[in-house]
């Protein structure tokens, strides 16, 4: 080993140790990785936690001011500097090499203390690259050695889901951009994201995967309570999505006799005018017997009902909402199949910006439902060889064939803390059972207090950038059995680009410097923050060329 960084000093236990440091050598920095023999001989690894600076002739629980600036004139500046000592705390992380010299890649847990006396060192670049540079994926270089990547194994990151969490600036999208593009690189892994600001449309590297989905949503592809939240109907209000229901399953029983397809805006026009019919019914009858309307049933019967005055003021709404989506979105209503357009081996970025929160969560619904059913399907079918089911799957969803990774930004809309709709049902079906099918998570978001907290606590990999807000950051500790109190302060200090990854993904917690996406891999997305500065700037010529005239004229009268 090279020269010591310091000599283990005063108590120590199996998870801590305190040491001096050696004036002579190089100066270690807070998160350093140190290696130290416990009392068996076996080398360990520490993770450096505090350094302070004292001087034992200027002990600050010594005297008052004129005793420090007394004591500061008396003794000569040499006196001084040999009195100082740098005292450092390191936090035990594992036995890294056995007595016999076994390196252990994942270090196991020490159960001896250390000896003082003993020599501490820091740890080689080549062990730590052993650590943590053996996952397929990097995303990034240790904050305290910045020689040594540090990657990610892709098997658990998807199987077992992951979070990106941070607050506004810090580099979330980043992080998803460098993910995303070294999984589909490294592995030609299938993405999908769902995109509720439009950051990814334009993500792109050199050879870059990338395949835009325009968000469109066909409603009579998607469940009935998809389409109530769509449409913006009430969990309260039963009787509207009583006939939601039974305008449903008619409009699409009659197509089916007729032989029609009805898809898209043609299904919302079939709708508003069933909508019409059954208020005309009611409107147009000269007694109360004649008020009568015909339906289908769950079973598919037709069946006849008598409308009642407390029935008119719901059918009317009912038929407002269709014609306001139809009016307002009326651009994301189309017969296509969201789920047909995934490829395999890409980045699919779905893109929701333009729509409303009740059209992003229908729209996630549905996707995630989709994909879930067709991987179980498909998985089903190769294990019972159920050669028709997987010819099916294969023939319409290509993509679905394979694993594949699904990221939600923005995941506190879908899965509001607290609150139930129909994607944060999907999304915690697949946080629960995506793994035995194929189907991995990645929830991104803000405001980590505000998401579900059954759903991030699936996340078994969180990638945690800088969170200041004391509530998001207990609530991300409750959630994850990895963060410690000291990694949590960690949190707090990280700059921008920065983030503590922690979980099953990495072999130990890591303190790391995301790859810069744009700097490092030469790549692009729509992420980040508007110069409003430079563009305010950039019209400052035109509004210089204003004449006297047009000033005067300006003016009020």
């Amino acid at each position: 080993m090279e020269k010591p960084v310091g000599i283990v000093f005063g108590e120590s236990t199996t998870d801590h140790f305190t040491f001096i440091v050696n004036p002579r050598g190089e100066l270690p920095r807070f998160g350093e990785f140190l290696v130290v023999k416990n009392r068996d001989g076996d080398e360990v690894l520490a993770l450096l936690r505090a350094v302070r600076n004292m001087n034992w002739l200027m002990d600050a629980s010594r005297g008052s001011y004129d005793y420090v600036e007394k004591t500061v004139s008396v003794f000569a500046t040499g006196v001084l500097e040999k009195s100082e000592a740098i005292l450092a705390t390191a936090k035990i992380l594992g036995i890294l090499r056995t007595e016999k010299g076994e390196f252990l890649r994942k270090p196991v847990p020490n159960r001896v203390p250390i000896k003082p006396g003993e020599r501490v060192y820091l740890a080689s670049d080549e062990d730590l690259e052993r650590i943590f540079s053996s996952g397929q994926v990097r995303i990034g270089r240790l904050i305290a050695r910045e020689r040594v990547e540090v990657g990610l194994d892709v098997n658990r990151l998807v199987s077992r889901h992951f979070a990106v969490l941070a607050v506004t600036g810090a580099g979330k999208s980043n992080t998803i951009a460098v993910l995303a593009k070294e999984i589909v690189s490294k592995v030609r892994g299938t993405i999908v994201i769902l995109d509720p600001h439009g950051e990814y449309r334009s993500l792109s590297w050199p050879g870059a995967r990338v395949n835009p989905i325009r968000a469109t949503i066909d409603p009579a592809r998607i469940r009935l309570g998809e389409f109530a939240a769509l449409l913006g109907i009430a969990e309260n209000a039963s009787l509207q999505r009583r006939f939601l229901s039974l305008a449903y399953r008619t409009v699409k029983a009659e197509a089916r006799e007729s032989g029609r397809i009805v898809g898209g805006l043609d299904f919302i026009e079939a709708m508003e005018d069933k909508m019409e019919e059954w208020i005309r019914a009611y409107e147009n009858a000269e007694g109360s017997e004649d008020r009568v309307i015909y339906y289908y049933d769950e079973r598919g019967n037709r069946v006849r009902r008598s409308i009642q005055a407390r029935d008119l003021d719901s059918l009317i709404r009912l038929k407002d909402y269709l014609g306001e989506l139809r009016a307002n979105f009326g651009e994301f209503i189309s017969a296509r199949d969201v789920l047909s357009e995934i490829r395999p081996g890409m980045v699919n970025v779905i893109d929701l910006s333009g729509m409303e929160e009740e059209q992003m969560i229908s729209l996630a619904s549905f996707t995630l439902r989709g994909i879930l059913k067709k991987r179980v399907d498909y998985v089903k079918g190769v294990r019972t060889n159920d050669r028709a089911l997987v010819r099916e799957v294969s023939e319409a969803y290509p993509a679905l064939t394979r694993p594949l990774l699904v990221i939600v930004e923005e995941a506190h809309i879908f899965a509001p803390r607290g609150e139930s709709n129909p994607a944060s049902k999907w999304l915690g079906k697949i946080a629960r059972e995506g793994r035995k099918f194929g189907v991995g998570l990645g929830i991104v978001s803000q405001r980590p207090k505000k998401l579900d907290d059954d759903i991030l606590s699936q996340t078994n990999t969180k990638i945690i950038l800088r969170l200041v807000e004391p509530n998001d950051q207990r609530y991300v500790q409750q959630a994850s059995e990895q963060i410690s109190e000291d990694l949590l302060n960690d949190i707090a200090s990280l700059g921008v680009g920065e983030a503590v990854v922690v979980g099953y993904a990495i072999t130990i917690p890591a303190m790391v410097k995301v790859y810069s996406f744009e700097r490092d891999m030469n790549g692009h997305y729509g992420g980040g923050d508007i110069d409003i500065v430079s563009e305010w700037l950039e019209g400052k010529e035109e509004d210089d060329e204003i004449t006297e005239e047009e000033a005067i004229n300006a003016l009020p009268l």
